[in-house]
């Protein structure tokens, strides 16, 4: 399976490219009035109106309005829903397999996969389907 990488306020996280549809730079963003904490705001890619998700408070590891790590935005479509998603650095796309993920002890929330070694880091494996699903359903 491919997986893309990416650093988030000093983590490194990985979920499959099953839905990716292009990595872009950063959005201005028009804000949702009384939206969730999570949805940062909408954007318009090339006509197209997406929600712009803040992947920091999506995954609950940030509840900082500071988007100074905010510099590449990665296109979802599930279901023919877009979506925007707010990352950091982009590390790269690389194929591995089910052997190469290290299963996640007791994850209760089904959030965590499990982890993987790459670019001399250990990476977060999320099931982003699950989340995106479980926050509102989403994907």
């Amino acid at each position: 399976m491919q997986v893309i990488i990416f650093e988030l306020n000093e983590r490194f996280y990985g979920f499959t490219t099953t839905f990716v549809d292009e990595i872009t730079g950063p959005f201005a963003s028009t804000a949702i009035p009384q939206g969730v904490a999570w949805a940062h705001g909408l954007i318009n890619l090339r006509g197209q109106i997406m929600t712009l998700i803040g992947m920091d408070r999506l995954l609950g590891r940030s509840s900082s309005v500071n988007t100074m790590w905010y510099n590449n935005t990665i296109i979802i479509n599930a279901d023919d829903n877009p979506i925007a998603l707010m990352v950091g650095k982009v590390l790269g796309v690389m194929d591995i397999s089910d052997e190469d993920i290290h299963k996640a002890p007791d994850d209760d929330d089904g959030q965590v996969l499990g982890y993987i070694s790459a670019y001399n880091e250990v990476i977060t494996m999320i099931a982003l389907d699950h989340i995106l699903k479980e926050k509102e359903g989403v994907a």
